[in-house]
């Protein structure tokens, strides 16, 4: 079912503390289908970033499809696996048709990457809610206990595979959790979360053209009669008309409990500041305006020691086939997406 991708990645982590400095590394999707690895220095006010490997490639069916995304990325920092999905309708409108869903795994095996695979059969909206595909059906999402969760677009559903095995990784069922928030809101625009080790999950969304910052326990979330989540405005720190939705990563592995978001329009970079706190959250840019490269559609966790990166030989030995499959693949999506809301991201 899998064969490793021939001298593609570097073959072991970097394990020593005294290499890391004070940079912290963040993944995400691009709307070109790459991976990005996002290096954050707070100290130095640097970000850089990095092509990890573009998804379009491997995944089955890719580019045939309506409405097709690559989307939903998570990482379990413990093994260094990577989670997404694959979600398409075909239909000319993105809430209608059979909407489905196949989520992959990109799996870490003694230091290398082996060819992502499906984690089993398609999922459609038979099972899922009824929602739209206008940036995937599972846009947001995060890796917490031994499961890949994910949030359902324009909707408050989220959605729990179970992940089993060992080698061979599997989803054995997927549980459902509507109105996770607890709230009259039952539209979730634009947005994404994280789950920390603390059993909280920080987040944000796109509620009546302003972005708002969220967080939420697991445990409430989860409880069908549990509170409402805590909830703020943050629209006048990150404005969504002029920067667009805002994607959101952190904790994971770093230490000092950092978290960050990065807004879609305007591509920049923040600390969050007071993620906890009773009242709204600061922010803090780092680095410059339009530090990363691309719009990121979700982001994933931090780690402190970078993931195996292509080498910049092996990436051109494999580059033409990537490319190709890469640009047909934004030209499709491009074609079929040209009236897509900048909220959806």
């Amino acid at each position: 079912m899998t064969r490793r991708v021939p001298i593609l990645f570097l073959s072991l982590f970097v394990f020593a503390r005294s290499a890391r400095g004070t940079t912290e590394y963040i993944y995400g999707i691009g709307t070109d289908w790459n991976i990005y690895q996002i290096n954050v220095d707070k100290t130095a006010n640097t970000v850089t970033s990095t092509k990890f490997g573009n998804l379009g490639g491997f995944v089955t069916g890719f580019g045939t499809h309506q409405n097709e995304y690559i989307n939903g990325l998570a990482i379990d920092p413990s093994t260094g696996n990577i989670f997404f999905n694959y979600s398409y309708n075909n239909n000319s409108s993105a809430s209608s048709g059979t909407l489905t869903v196949v989520p992959y795994i990109y799996q870490n095996v003694n230091g290398s990457y082996i060819t992502p695979y499906a984690l089993g059969a398609a999922v459609t909206s038979a099972t899922l809610p009824a929602t739209t595909v206008g940036s995937g059906y599972l846009p947001r999402s995060a890796y917490y206990n031994g499961a890949y969760w994910l949030g359902v677009q324009n909707n408050d559903t989220l959605v729990q595979f179970p992940i089993t095995g060992t080698t061979t990784k599997s989803y054995s069922a997927v549980n459902q959790f509507s109105n996770f928030d607890h709230t009259s809101t039952t539209t979730l625009g634009g947005g994404d979360f994280v789950i920390g080790s603390n059993d909280v999950i920080y987040g944000s969304t796109v509620l009546s053209s302003a972005n708002t910052f969220f967080r939420q326990s697991v445990s409430n979330a989860t409880n069908s009669s549990g509170a409402a989540w805590t909830s703020f405005n943050i629209d006048s720190s990150i404005p969504f008309a002029t920067q667009g939705s805002i994607q959101v990563a952190g904790l994971g592995q770093s230490a000092a409990g950092d978290l960050y978001v990065i807004s879609s329009s305007g591509k920049n970079v923040y600390l969050v500041n007071g993620y906890d706190n009773s009242t709204a959250p600061t922010f803090t840019q780092i680095g410059s305006s339009g530090a990363v490269p691309i719009t990121m559609t979700d982001l994933s966790i931090i780690v402190t020691t970078p993931l195996p990166v292509p080498e910049v030989s092996n990436v051109v030995a494999c580059g033409a086939l990537l490319a190709a499959g890469a640009v047909e693949g934004l030209r499709r999506h491009r074609r079929r997406n040209r009236k897509q809301p900048p909220e959806a991201l």
